[in-house]
């Protein structure tokens, strides 16, 4: 699409959207003019932080979605996965090695290195969770929780250019409570919840909370009897409040969990083998998995897919009234996790490409200082400054001992160590000014520095193994295998500075040729940036409000963990900015019988991050990060919520979004240049909408209650390439049309619950069903060595759920 294109296309949608907002606002007037007949029927407003103050969501110039504890509850939503469905515009993707990626609006970043940054980043409490391993189970106890769409850079730092999700931990109360739930469903899987909260002294409130789950195998092997899949995890979290005087404040959390579950078998898909001539016979001959859900295969000569992965993360938040209505604030965090797991990648039963070990450990310090005036005064500002820290350590054991690549060169696997640190510092400041009764101008900045470090090296199982395959490497090229002129193979006795490191010195920063020795990768990357907002609210009524923001996000650069033969596989990609237009709408009516909220954005990209194609001189064609210069994304996002009489409430929201990539030009699958101008972000779907209905009345002491969602989404491609045919040679077989074998298919699911509960709210027995039809749905698909497969969505489920509480 041309520049002008691009602009004509913007002012239309900026245009209707303003067109849209003048006719709902006219909307909302004619009802407000009128008694409601409905008075006193809608629910109270949800608060929100997504300015770093407590705020009516209405009264929020940001498109937001907000969710409450007891709706959470209501929808069954205890999984990551549950929650992407319930927010419009928000995708959630699973890895094999269980790191939980984020795509908010189209804009994401599938890189499951425990190292990596997302684009969405995700606070308890405010508290920044930088790497999304440390995300898993904060969905537990939560009063509310917050998504904030667009750039949030300037008050959430950088690594937020999707947005930020903010969960809002259920705060210590000022008398008793204590309850619980316990809920039993499918695969004999047991959940449980508890917490118990109140006063210590009279300025000391404490909360606990507990969560834990485990069930049985839900996954099963279709070439002989076995099965995996079981869930084992349980975690906790204590909250102390402390009123140390009038003016000063202490919120000590602390948060832990273990989980045990095992990870996700994924589905062969596609035999996409890099050497057909020496692919194992009996790979060839692997028939395909059915298009059920829970079918998968694995290695059955190694331990089944496993995890014991655990989390600590302790914060300490400080709140000192240092002036009249302004207020000093101090947030100082440390979250410390340890992995050990072992999981399929390949999903056949060989050894194609197996991660039997993976172990990793990430420490991360973070401290916030802030001030801020009151939020009621005319000029509302906030000024602080952030430090992070963090260590990330990965060593990954990888068996291809029957690949293709293991018969040309006898390399049969290896442990991929990668030992990264980072270091960022930021300043900001955040202004909103009411120069008119109406109106709000605003603006924020904030400036960061970036400092990452990584060392990674490909180590053989032992040091015969390393000697050999470094040797076969070297004679690989020399009999013209592999075209890499000026190599010399070093034999069977490493160089000395190789520190055991087989991978190979293929690339230089300065320029100068490379000498091919073996040793460890090292590299820096030093980056500055500053993210910006400026935006305007319009508020003609106390329950209405028009916005348009543009702003400016940044996402850190990043090194990967690979087993790569040579550096190239190890190099960063640089940080992405994204910029983005938006216009919004906020309505409702006095009594909120009904409220609409509308949003349209543009964002252009430059930089982006993805993973893409690059030959490497040994293994072919493999995965590797790479910036695209240039991409754009238009989109639209609404949310209409009517509770037409007492007890029900209906809800339906919806997105539209085109994403394109502008400038590329990278390899397709089978290592040809492909100019990939006009091709689809990845995990981007064009269409996504989500209905929910909810009744409830009252008979006697009982209050019966019923309700259903539907969730579905248009197709979406899990690789650069999947919107373009997939250039590929007769010797690959494949169960799919092979220019579909990145096509993620659309689908649709529909979740009922139903029950009774007491009319006073002490307890409540829920009946539950999830993907009542059994729809057989694909959540990814990506390239492993010589296969492509593909992760399935759980099946349909069913359970009940006992609830209880005392005050």
């Amino acid at each position: 699409m041309s520049k002008m294109n691009i602009i004509t296309t913007y002012r239309t949608l900026m245009a209707g959207g303003a067109l849209l907002s003048i006719a709902a606002m006219s909307l909302s007037a004619g009802a407000m003019a009128q008694e409601s007949a409905q008075t006193g029927m809608g629910d109270g407003e949800i608060i929100v932080t997504a300015n770093k103050r407590e705020q009516r969501i209405s009264d929020v110039g940001l498109a937001i979605t907000a969710l409450s504890g007891d709706a959470l509850k209501s929808q069954h939503v205890t999984t990551l996965s549950d929650l992407a469905a319930t927010i419009p515009g928000l995708s959630y993707t699973p890895s094999a090695n269980q790191t939980p990626v984020y795509t908010l609006r189209g804009v994401g970043f599938y890189e499951s290195t425990l190292a990596a940054y997302p684009t969405t980043s995700v606070y308890l409490d405010e508290v920044g969770l930088p790497f999304p391993a440390l995300t898993t189970h904060a969905n537990f106890d939560i009063e509310r929780v917050e998504v904030l769409k667009g750039p949030q850079g300037t008050l959430f730092g950088q690594n937020s250019t999707g947005g930020a999700i903010n969960f809002i931990a259920a705060k210590p109360t000022s008398s008793f409570e204590a309850g619980g739930d316990l809920s039993w469903g499918r695969f004999n899987r047991v959940e449980a919840n508890a917490y118990v909260s109140g006063p210590l002294s009279d300025t000391v409130r404490a909360r606990l909370a507990v969560t834990g789950a485990r069930s049985d195998d839900w996954q099963y092997s279709y070439t002989r009897p076995d099965k995996t899949g079981a869930a084992k995890y349980y975690g906790a979290r204590i909250l102390v409040d402390w009123d140390a005087t009038e003016r000063l404040s202490f919120n000590l959390s602390a948060n832990a969990w273990r989980d045990q579950s095992d990870p996700q078998a994924p589905q062969y898909q596609t035999l996409l083998s890099q050497n057909p001539a020496t692919t194992p016979q009996e790979l060839r001959d692997l028939p395909f998995p059915p298009h059920d859900p829970r079918v998968a295969d694995w290695n059955p000569d190694r331990r089944d897919p496993f995890a014991d992965n655990r989390m600590f993360q302790g914060a300490l938040r400080a709140n000192w009234e240092v002036a009249e209505d302004v207020t000093l604030t101090s947030i100082t965090s440390y979250a410390d996790l340890k992995v050990n797991q072992g999981f399929e990648t390949d999903g056949t039963i060989f050894n194609n490409d197996d991660f039997f070990s993976v172990d990793g450990r990430i420490k991360s310090f973070n401290q916030e200082v802030r001030i801020s005036n009151s939020g009621s005064a005319q000029l509302r500002w906030v000024v602080g400054g952030n430090y992070e820290r963090s260590k990330v350590n990965e060593l990954q054991a990888n068996d291809f001992s029957e690949s293709a690549f293991a018969a040309v060169y006898g390399f049969t696997g290896g442990y991929a160590r990668s030992n990264q640190k980072m270091r960022n510092l930021a300043a900001f400041a955040n202004l909103e000014y009411d120069f008119a009764e109406r109106f709000t101008v605003k603006g924020g900045l904030r400036y960061t520095s970036a400092k990452r470090t990584s060392a990674n090296c490909l180590l053989g199982f032992d040091d015969g193994t390393l000697a050999a395959a470094q040797y076969g490497a070297g004679a690989a090229i020399m009999l013209g295998y592999v075209p890499i002129p000026g190599y010399t193979p070093t034999g069977v006795v490493l160089s000395p500075e190789a520190n055991g490191c087989l991978s190979l010195d293929n690339v230089t920063s300065d320029g100068t040729p490379a000498d091919y020795h073996s040793g460890e990768y090292h590299g820096t990357l030093k980056e500055d940036n500053v993210a910006w907002r400026v935006g305007l609210d319009f508020k003609p009524n106390s329950n209405s409000m028009i916005y348009a923001n543009i702003a400016r996000g940044y996402k850190a650069g990043s090194f990967p963990t690979a087993s790569a033969a040579t550096y190239e596989q190890f190099l960063p990609v640089k940080q992405e900015s994204l910029t983005s237009y938006e216009m919004g709408f906020k309505l409702s009516a006095d009594d909120r019988v009904w409220q609409l909220e509308g949003a349209a954005f543009y964002y252009q990209y430059s930089d982006k991050q993805l993973r893409s194609k690059i030959i490497d001189p040994l293994f072919g064609v493999l995965d590797s990060l790479i910036n695209v210069p240039k991409a754009r994304m238009i989109g639209g996002e609404m949310e209409l919520t009517l509770r037409p009489v007492r007890g029900l409430t209906l809800g339906a929201t919806g997105s539209i979004l085109d994403s394109k990539i502008t400038r590329y030009i990278g390899l397709d699958t089978a290592g040809n240049s492909v100019d990939y101008n006009g091709a689809v972000i990845p995990y981007t779907p064009k269409y996504q909408v989500r209905l929910t209905g909810d009744y409830n009345w009252e008979m006697g002491a009982v209050a019966p209650f019923v309700g259903f969602s539907v969730s579905a989404r248009s197709k979406a491609y899990s690789n650069i390439g999947g919107s373009k045919a997939l250039v590929v040679t007769p010797d690959f077989a494949s169960s799919v049309p092979v220019d579909k074998s990145y096509t993620l298919p659309g689908y649709a699911l529909v979740d009922l619950r139903g029950g009774i509960a007491a009319a006073d709210g002490s307890w409540r027995v829920t009946l539950f069903g999830k993907n009542i039809f059994n729809k057989y749905y694909v959540t990814n698909i990506y390239t492993d060595y010589d296969t492509i497969a593909r992760f399935a969505g759980q099946p349909a489920t069913w359970g009940i759920t006992l609830s209880m509480k005392t005050k």
